[in-house]
């Protein structure tokens, strides 16, 4: 029968190093806020050509590039002017930036983790074993994680390669670990 408070050990060791990645990268380099991008008066605004009658808008107008339309309302709450606003566009953009960051480091780490995990001399039913074996699952959550924050921003092409070369490495480790 399996001992309970190694796999407890292992579990925790692995979420625990997941958990301190993802803290240690948002204290060194924390994600981008909305506050920075978008605040009570946006940032590069474009003024655009809106023809207003009776306090409608007669044929509204799109933002090029994906910027929202922000109206100004006179005190009748009839809007006054348009501009098209592009702050969302930055914080999208310093957020893929973000998250490639995450990535890169996320994956670092992960192999640092993994490589601990492999190299800590064990014996068998020694704590080292366990220790390991909980670097290594804290390793693959690590990337896990990494990967899941960056894949969306990814290229077409890039996936299926960051894909398979993480499903090499998890085929190495359950060869590698699970032969002895």
């Amino acid at each position: 029968m399996a001992d309970v408070r190694k796999i407890l050990v292992i579990f925790l060791i692995g979420i625990l190093y997941a958990i301190f990645v993802t803290s240690l990268i948002e204290a060194v380099h924390p994600s981008p806020r909305y506050e920075d991008y978008c605040v009570s008066k946006p940032g590069p605004a474009t003024p655009v050509k809106t023809e207003i009658v009776n306090c409608s808008l007669i044929n509204p107008v799109q933002c090029e590039s994906g910027g929202m339309i922000q109206y100004e309302y006179d005190s009748n709450g009839c809007p006054k002017s348009a501009y098209c606003d592009y702050c969302n566009n930055n914080l999208q953009e310093a957020q893929k930036k973000y998250n490639l960051t995450v990535f890169i480091i996320s994956s670092v780490m992960a192999i640092i983790a993994i490589a601990i995990g492999l190299l800590l001399p064990t014996k068998k039913k020694s704590i080292n074993e366990w220790i390991g074996t909980g670097f290594l699952l804290g390793g693959l959550i690590t990337l896990f994680v990494g990967t899941i924050r960056y894949y969306s921003d990814m290229t077409r092409m890039l996936r299926p390669i960051v894909l398979l070369l993480e499903i090499i490495i998890v085929i190495y480790l359950a060869h590698k670990k699970l032969q002895k």
